[in-house]
């Protein structure tokens, strides 16, 4: 049996949004005792007083949790400085949380360690491994390289990557009572578990493929012996943050897009969320905010139709933050589109991310992505 209950607040107030989004959550559970919860939280929230809250009122719970660039809760859909909590019950699953420290520099240390510490918790091997990372500073894809190595090739992996609402100034994690910064978080359930997974852009690649000839981590200086903005005046007349880069990976189902966070004026440079490694194929990709709404309703989709005729438990959703800043004012409408595929008693929530999580085929290993919509659905075979 897997019970899960989601509750939201946006009140300003860190403890009576804790209050009301635990309490919401807690309803859900119909008497079942929560044993683990997941946080998104507005990075302007006292994650201290969130978590205080919480253990004062079950001292047991184990939470992980982060920052966000804005929420997702089944019945509200997009959510703003808001608080969303997901409390998981079971009596046949067992949960572990794990925390490594000091991502930046040492992700294969900080990962490591956060899944030492929760498989520390059990002898049962996992079945899933939610993750919610550092968003700034890190490089995500030696991150998940790292949950791979530690976890086994056989582990699904879904998540997302911290955020602060694009102010680029810092991120933050929690782990039961620890709040911190630069840190790899993970819950684990171990036991009978259905899992499936989709993953979308709506994105598609312009033009033919360009070299990238000089890059250095996450700044590209050159395209094609160029400056890297000319590539975008090329196609676009001038730079523009609205359309990423989409490198070539051919071992991949998935585009692996990358987008930029501001061009250097006097250089022509390229400043991006993730790095492009120097000698990559990369094309523009370009997305209307129709296609970008219709990539999460295929995203949910594909996860629908790998799931089976198990009971749908909890509905996991993890958008990227860039996909939300080209939305605008529709971006409620991600969650409009697949609500109907979801169904509207299903506890969902989800939050947007600095890049997120999850393989991109059935059975697939998990992989990193941008710009993208990542739907995972979870449930118990005795539900």
């Amino acid at each position: 049996m897997l019970k899960v209950g989601t509750g939201w607040s946006d009140d300003p107030d860190s403890l009576t949004t804790t209050q009301e989004a635990l309490g919401m959550a807690v309803e859900m559970l119909d008497g079942h005792p929560p044993r683990a919860a997941l946080v998104y939280a507005a990075v302007d929230l006292d994650l201290e007083v969130v978590s205080q809250a919480m253990l004062e009122r079950f001292p047991d719970l184990l939470i992980a949790g982060c920052t966000t660039d804005g929420e997702i809760a089944g019945g509200e859909g997009f959510l703003e400085d808001s608080l969303v909590i997901t409390l998981f019950a079971s009596d046949n699953i067992e949960f572990t949380v794990g925390m490594g420290q000091g991502a930046v520099a040492n992700p294969q240390d900080a990962t490591l360690t956060a899944v030492n510490q929760a498989r520390a918790g059990t002898e049962t091997a996992p079945s899933l491994a939610i993750s919610l990372l550092e968003g700034l500073g890190t490089n995500i894809h030696h991150l998940v390289d790292g949950l791979r190595t530690a976890l086994g090739a056989d582990v699904p992996i879904v998540g997302g990557a911290a955020g602060d609402q694009l102010r680029f100034e810092g991120t933050r994690q929690i782990c039961n009572d620890v709040v911190t910064s630069d840190a790899v978080v993970v819950l684990m359930l171990h036991g009978p578990l259905v899992v499936s997974s989709g993953v979308s852009t709506g994105y598609t690649p312009l033009g033919q493929p360009h070299v990238v000839t000089r890059a250095e981590g996450q700044v590209v200086y050159e395209i094609g012996d160029r400056p890297a903005a000319e590539l975008y005046a090329d196609y676009l007349q001038q730079p523009s943050i609205f359309y990423p880069l989409a490198v070539r990976d051919e071992s991949r189902r998935s585009l692996v897009l990358s987008s930029p966070l501001n061009f250097d004026a006097e250089t022509g440079a390229l400043h991006l969320v993730n790095p492009v490694a120097q000698d990559s194929e990369v094309q523009l990709a370009t997305a209307s905010r129709q296609e970008i709404i219709d990539a999460a309703r295929n995203a949910v989709g594909q996860a629908a139709a790998g799931f089976g005729d198990c009971n749908v438990d909890v509905a996991l959703l993890f958008s990227c933050a860039g996909r939300r800043a080209t939305l605008g004012t529709r971006t409620g409408e991600e969650y409009v589109g697949i609500k109907d595929i979801i169904g509207a008693d299903v506890p969902t929530a989800g939050f947007y991310c600095y890049g997120e999580i999850g393989p991109d085929i059935m059975n697939g290993p998990s992989l990193t992505h941008t710009n993208a919509f990542i739907a995972v659905l979870i449930g118990s075979p005795e539900s």
